[in-house]
């Protein structure tokens, strides 16, 4: 998934970590055959070459995936929008970068709706419904993958752990001195201090910024999240990071408030229970909802 996945467990010894960090990690790779847009065999991009042929055979969690992404669509007003493979191709960041012409980007709206998606969860068959659509899951799949991973290594007896993928992270009980785990929001301007700081012994925490994938041209900084409604970078934001129940949750809501920015995503993060919310903005203003619990 283009990432770097850590995974800390609590345990009584190395040795007696390792079978669950064995699975941890086999359980990473799983995810990644199926969600990354980076493999042409991944499950992601046999689907997205079949765009426009009906019904299509999913892994159960692919189908559980593409649902919640949907849903994420839908709570956030398009905001969170997975169908913008083929705006973030054109993009080509961070590989290929360049400025699309404008009238490019607007003669592939019709294949970014989300209502082009259709999700059987229980017969685990998705449907994009013409050719050319693309499902994109970057901005969902790493805090999904933190849930699976969390899950299986409580399955597993594992008391107390955390599960990082990138800037998505799953937590759950505590430290071995009893204390919760201690997350720090990162500098977006890269400072080594954190600009704010949690302290958590469940939930997950997720951040989406404009620092890590990016490029410049003649002075203008285009990163990787895209408005949905411009198809050009977000602007007025530099990070936002989401405090949520699950990791699903909070890696498609930290995409969509970005986009959002600060006056509308605080304004829905109020009406979402277990949800909290952090604003970095361009002028580096730090702005929270306000359950935040940071310290």
């Amino acid at each position: 998934m283009g990432t770097t996945v850590t995974i800390t467990v609590v345990a009584a010894s190395e040795p007696a970590a390792g079978p669950a960090l064995d699975a941890a990690f086999a359980e990473v790779a799983a995810m990644e055959r199926m969600f990354s847009s980076y493999r042409t065999d991944s499950d992601l991009s046999r689907l997205n070459a079949l765009a426009g042929q009906g019904p299509q055979p999913v892994p159960a969690p692919f189908a559980e995936l593409v649902a919640a992404a949907r849903d994420t669509a839908a709570l956030t007003g398009g905001a969170f929008n997975p169908m913008l493979g083929p705006a973030i191709k054109l993009w080509g960041i961070p590989e290929n970068p360049a400025v699309p012409d404008a009238a490019a980007l607007d003669a592939l709206r019709p294949l970014l709706d989300p209502a082009g998606i259709t999700v059987d969860v229980a017969g685990a068959r998705v449907t994009l419904a013409r050719p050319g659509m693309a499902l994109g899951l970057g901005g969902i799949a790493k805090g999904f993958t933190a849930d699976r991973v969390q899950a299986l290594l409580r399955g597993m007896g594992v008391g107390a752990g955390i599960v990082a993928v990138a800037g998505d992270i799953r937590v759950w009980g505590t430290r071995p001195d009893g204390t919760p785990w201690r997350i720090g929001v990162r500098d977006p301007d890269g400072g080594h201090k954190p600009r704010a700081r949690l302290a958590l012994t469940a939930g997950a925490v997720s951040t989406s910024g404009d620092y890590e994938r990016f490029f410049e041209l003649d002075g203008v900084r285009y990163h990787h999240i895209l408005d949905p409604r411009t198809l050009f970078p977000a602007r007025g934001v530099r990070s936002v990071t989401v405090l949520a129940p699950t990791g699903t949750r909070a890696d498609g809501l930290a995409t969509a408030l970005f986009v959002m920015g600060v006056a509308d995503g605080l304004a829905l993060v109020e009406t979402l229970p277990g949800v909290e919310a952090l604003y970095i903005a361009e002028n580096g203003a730090v702005t929270t909802s306000a359950g935040w619990p940071g310290t």
